[in-house]
């Protein structure tokens, strides 16, 4: 709540010591030289070095507390987790779909595990994902195949890696040719590994994947090249 100062007439100095005499009072009954306590040097000083702003003083006040006060605040000094395990935090192995499975019994990493491989085989999740929006790329070849009257392949296609718990989704797919054809945007400069291991699993399901990277895309389309002799591959 915002304490308001009103003015006062008296003779008696500031609360905050700073020996002014006091020309405000606010609501907790304080007397202050200035219409906001944190205008007065003595308590601007007291805040500089980490006293609340309403004038107490916390070293002091730890001092006056009870030892068993003091021995609630400080049961953790000087531990280490070897010698008490209150200490131990749970340490973070690394991030998988979201966050670490730290701190969970065997019983309860396995239901997280499975509610989010669940999650992550659903295909209307791929706004989640990050797929959502299409790239110029996908959008012109896919311009190109209506254009040229080329059937027989879809976008939107799901696939789910149980090894690697991913899902893929070719940005076009020729189911009968078992052909995936991948328009690579400059991002993909920094993901080959992960390429390659994407296009392996694709082999071993059967499916032979051409990669098309940006600049040769753009040579195709503005020279007049076009696709056709990709898809006849």
């Amino acid at each position: 709540m915002k304490r308001i100062a009103n003015p006062i007439q008296t003779t008696e100095l500031c609360s905050y010591g700073c020996g002014s005499v006091a020309k405000f009072i606010n609501g907790s009954e304080k007397l202050m030289c200035c219409k906001s306590s944190n205008s007065c040097p003595a308590n601007r000083k007291k805040n500089s070095e980490g006293i609340k702003n309403c004038g107490r003083d916390y070293v002091e006040t730890y001092k006056n507390l009870p030892q068993e006060s003091k021995d609630r605040i400080n049961w953790s000094k000087g531990l280490t987790k070897e010698i008490d395990s209150r200490v131990a935090r749970p340490q973070l192995i690394g991030r998988k779909f979201g966050s670490a499975l730290t701190g969970h019994t065997e019983e309860t990493k396995q239901k997280i595990s499975e509610a989010r491989t669940e999650w992550l085989r659903n295909p209307l999740n791929r706004k989640n994902l990050g797929r959502h929006k299409r790239s110029w790329m996908e959008l012109t070849f896919e311009e190109y195949l209506r254009g040229n009257n080329i059937q027989g392949w879809n976008t939107e296609v799901h696939f789910w890696n149980e090894e690697l718990r991913k899902n893929y989704f070719p940005d076009f797919i020729f189911e009968s040719k078992k052909l995936i054809i991948e328009l690579d945007g400059t991002q993909h400069r920094k993901t080959v590994e992960q390429d390659a291991v994407r296009d392996k699993w694709f082999n071993n399901k059967g499916y032979k994947v051409i990669r098309v990277p940006v600049e040769e895309f753009k040579k195709r389309h503005f020279s007049g090249q076009g696709f056709l002799d990709l898809m006849r591959e």
